[in-house]
């Protein structure tokens, strides 16, 4: 039987293609498409562009994503057919907003395009992720033989995304079906169908949060858990907007 940590490893390698060439390509169309002494005229068509890379890009990763959920599935032993239908790409009224959002900076008196630009980098890559997670988190949903699914970490991870690794296979009922992913977010999703064997990483992070969320619960654990996370010796991961306080 193949290791199903190979199709895992090969997955994850795609996914970090796919977001660095996306980075890529909007900073491409930022600075083709952007005009900022003429916001009004140049915003529109930058999110159309924008929309068209990550619609491109989000597909990849769907279809990256339905790949690697059956050969996941087959590396476990699992047999029978299985339906894996790919998650649609984020439209372009949503990826206006995004770039509405990313750039309100822009019409101050002092507009800083540096920062914009990432925002926006942020933002495009957190739409075209989303339909490979997507993919896989509705697949498992639908897949009787799926015990359910793991939130796996690259370096650098902050907080809030080790604090998710760190519950390992726990996510297959209604109420936590959905990825919780913020701008920047490298992580992937590993369906699980057997037991389940976290990363060291994890276990670490698993270890953290019980040592440091101790007589604690809800946001206060959340709270303690940062505080332990981020005073490790490395300090805390830089770079990354996520929708809890980072």
């Amino acid at each position: 039987m193949a290791s199903s940590s190979q199709p895992a490893t090969e997955y994850q390698r795609q996914q970090a293609a796919l977001s660095q060439g996306l980075t890529a390509q909007v900073s491409a169309a930022w600075d083709a498409l952007l005009v900022t002494g003429n916001l009004t005229a140049s915003l529109p068509v930058l999110s159309a562009g924008i929309a068209a890379l990550v619609a491109r890009y989000g597909s990849a990763s769907a279809g990256a994503a339905a790949s690697y959920y059956r050969q996941a599935r087959a590396a476990a032993g699992v047999k029978g057919p299985v339906t894996v239908a790919h998650a649609p790409p984020a439209g372009l009224e949503q990826v206006t907003a995004s770039v509405r959002w990313a750039t309100k900076g822009l019409w101050s008196a002092q507009p800083q395009a540096g920062p914009a630009k990432v925002l926006l980098q942020g933002a495009a890559q957190r739409l075209a992720a989303a339909p490979g997670r997507d993919t896989i988190t509705a697949a498992v949903a639908g897949d009787r033989q799926a015990r359910g699914w793991a939130r796996v970490t690259r370096p650098g991870c902050c907080y809030w995304c080790a604090m998710l690794a760190s519950r390992g296979a726990a996510y297959k009922s209604q109420q936590t079906a959905s990825f919780e992913a913020h701008d920047h977010d490298r992580c992937t999703v590993e369906p699980v169908f057997g037991p389940y064997e976290m990363t060291a990483d994890a276990r670490a992070w698993q270890a953290l949060w019980r040592s440091s969320t101790k007589g604690l619960s809800g946001d206060e654990a959340v709270k303690a858990f940062r505080q332990a996370f981020e005073g490790r010796d490395q300090g805390p991961a830089r770079g990354e907007n996520h929708p809890h306080g980072g």
